[in-house]
């Protein structure tokens, strides 16, 4: 019996998902000894554990918060392999695994390999690589073969795809993501008294109050902050009129990225393309209004499914679902076969 899942690894979060759409989220967080141990032992915890000894940001007295999924998963090899590991216990004793993992676009072969290669020591016995923006589209419930603009927005970057009948004509990563909005309410927190706040507070600020459009309801949160100056801790309330219009600066530069994708589409495949337009997922999507300012400044249809932030993870395990069970992809990128493998699925 053989066991398919999607692998999402995220910066923030490593999201697993099987053929029925069944969810796991661990953190995708070590915390390693801060110094050389004579025991040569590195790692403390990872995952939900780790977060447990601090929040990310906090000195934690023997150890430091670290995310191996930031630039390209080569930060570390052990750490990756101990995350990794650690999530594929949540597959349970399955007899056989294979596994669709979500890569960014800019992967070269060699990092596709290395990864492929990190999952088989994690206990994965046929490891297959798919870009990211493809699997979104699948897991929002789009066929690989139609016409669209894929957009998803992860922490750090956001992967573009541009498909034309099943072809893709572009994929593109560009480096703003959901971190960003964050950042930018941290920068206006200290702005207005020089506090200081953690990206993880700011997070929860965007999350609560955050909006780019009219229609969410004015609301507030009780934060706690640092005084730059004398490190005293200060209790501040924040409402969404507060925050209004601090995401200006990262939501230019995203627009940027997609008008400069769709720029490069071929005059005989717009039509088709803007028909369908914009499908915007992953978690930097969750921000209230984004696909409709996207599309009132591209003047592009732009649809977000229910359930964005999860839609990578889906749609890995929707394609292990479709592929053929002797399909010879064990340590491919098989991204430009996805349409040709799902028409094939419907035939059948």
């Amino acid at each position: 019996m053989v066991t398919k899942i999607g692998l999402d690894l995220g910066y923030a979060n490593i999201t697993i998902s099987d053929c029925i759409a069944e969810i796991y989220r661990e953190p995708s967080v070590a915390l390693v000894y801060k110094q050389p141990r004579p025991d040569q032992r590195r790692i403390i915890a990872v995952g939900a554990d780790a977060l447990m000894y601090g929040k990310e940001g906090e000195d934690i007295s023997e150890g430091m918060l670290v995310r191996p999924f930031k630039n390209g998963l080569l930060f570390d090899h052990q750490i990756t392999r101990e995350v990794i590991a650690s999530a594929m216990r949540a597959v349970g004793d399955a007899e056989k695994i294979r596994c669709v993992v979500g890569v960014p676009s800019d992967f070269t072969p060699k990092q596709e390999k290395e990864l492929c290669q990190m999952l088989v020591e994690s206990g994965v016995d046929t490891a297959t690589c798919v870009a990211r923006p493809m699997a979104a589209l699948i897991g929002a419930g789009y066929s690989p073969a139609m016409s669209v603009i894929s957009v998803n927005i992860g922490a750090l970057a956001t992967e573009i795809a541009i498909l034309h009948k099943g072809s893709i004509l572009t994929l593109k990563r560009a480096k703003i993501g959901g971190e960003d909005f964050d950042r930018a309410v941290k920068q206006y927190i200290f702005d207005q008294g020089e506090v200081n706040i953690s990206l993880i507070v700011a997070r929860a600020i965007k999350e609560k109050l955050g909006a780019v459009w009219k229609g969410k309801p004015n609301d507030s949160l009780d934060i706690e902050g640092t005084l730059s100056l004398t490190g005293n801790k200060l209790k501040i309330n924040v409402t969404t009129e507060d925050i209004v219009g601090v995401f200006e600066a990262p939501l230019q530069k995203l627009i940027f990225e997609i008008a400069e994708a769709v720029k490069q589409i071929p005059t005989d495949a717009v039509e088709d393309i803007f028909d369908n337009g914009i499908v915007l997922t992953g978690g930097g999507a969750e921000l209230f209004g984004i696909e409709m300012l996207i599309s009132k400044v591209l003047g592009i249809s732009v649809t977000k499914p229910d359930g964005a932030a999860d839609c990578v993870a889906k749609g890995l395990s929707r394609i292990n679902a479709f592929l053929p069970d002797r399909a010879k992809v064990a340590g491919k990128n098989i991204t430009k076969d996805i349409a040709k493998y799902y028409e094939n699925s419907k035939k059948h």
